[in-house]
């Protein structure tokens, strides 16, 4: 055989062989990137998202530019139509999502929830306390269910940002489970949680459920008083001494969760690369201290896991809000 043809075969059979073994060049952003933030600035939604982005051009783990959008109102369903509508099957468009997407939709506030959107990453539990003002004559968690199922009107429980979202749950939950009738539940809305806070330190109502964070300052400072935390186990810090739900006998974990969404549609392969940025993101030591300060729960749920969790939310959600009289879809 001729050196040529040695050569020739030689060189078709490299080249074959680095066609089979070489993987596809990895799928990344090719444009502007988008995180689309539901509510507005400030929020915890539009801190997290605004971390990312910081995150991210702190890593180089993106390379593109990356822009946070807020698009508020009609409880969630502007900004996840946008999202939708404007940007079904992209890879570049992104949104914080939390429980308020299912409870919403549940709720008939929106039309979009697990289904219409493609989960990437869920990030961190954010629990939820119940506190009362230092002074007042409700002693303990078990107390305060004991007023409630004898008169479910009997206290007002301040709500932000409205009926049937995480931190109504967190009260409503345990006090079904203690054969509260939670539909006559006395409730009133806040726009903020500021406002609600501020209410019940004003003694202009009797009860708030809030995340844990949005609490702890004043908790340390002896401005409220924590009964119970909506956790499946105690936290740890300031609120170290606070039973939960669960372990005085009632099985009501409730957590206002934040993940990573895309659009519906969104090509699996830009969904991978996304999975990689968020576990790249969460192990960032300022995410990490970060979350511990504002005493959120971090677990990363991938693509599949999330999607899976998110139905699993949908279901329990759909029980518990219609006893509360919140219609459901």
């Amino acid at each position: 055989m001729s050196r040529a043809r040695i050569f020739g075969r030689a060189t078709a059979l490299a080249f074959a062989f680095s066609a089979t073994v070489m993987p596809a060049s990895a799928w990344e952003p090719t444009g502007d990137v988008e995180i689309l933030v539901t509510v507005g600035p400030g929020t915890s939604p539009d801190q997290l998202a605004r971390q990312f982005q910081s995150i991210w051009r702190k890593q180089g783990t993106v390379k593109n530019n990356v822009i946070v959008t807020n698009k508020p109102g009609g409880g969630g369903a502007v900004g996840l139509g946008y999202l939708n509508n404007s940007h079904a099957g992209s890879g570049e468009n992104l949104a914080i999502a939390g429980a308020s997407m299912v409870s919403n939709k549940l709720a008939g506030r929106s039309p979009i929830g697990c289904d219409e959107v493609t989960p990437i990453g869920h990030v961190f539990a954010e629990y939820i306390g119940v506190a009362v003002h230092p002074d007042s004559p409700i002693k303990d968690a078990n107390d305060l269910l004991a007023r409630l199922k004898a008169d479910p009107q009997s206290l007002s429980i301040g709500i932000a940002t409205s009926r049937g979202n995480s931190n109504h749950q967190a009260i409503a939950l345990p006090a079904k489970l203690a054969g509260v009738d939670v539909s006559k539940l006395k409730t009133v809305v806040f726009q903020a949680g500021s406002e609600a806070r501020t209410a019940v330190m004003g003694k202009h109502v009797d009860v708030v459920p809030a995340s844990v964070g949005s609490l702890a300052k004043q908790v340390e400072a002896g401005q409220l008083r924590l009964l119970a935390i909506s956790a499946p186990e105690r936290m740890t810090g300031s609120v170290a001494d606070v039973p939960t739900w669960k372990e005085l006998g009632f099985d009501a974990v409730v957590s206002n969760w934040r993940g990573l969404i895309g659009p519906k549609d969104m090509p699996p392969e830009a969904v991978t690369y996304w999975e990689g940025v968020v576990e790249a993101t969460m192990q960032d030591p300022d995410f990490k201290k970060s979350a511990d300060a504002a005493f959120q729960t971090a677990k990363l749920m991938k693509h599949d896991e999330f999607a899976a969790y998110c139905k699993e939310e949908e279901k329990s959600l759909d029980l518990i809000l219609g006893d509360m009289g919140i219609g459901t879809n």
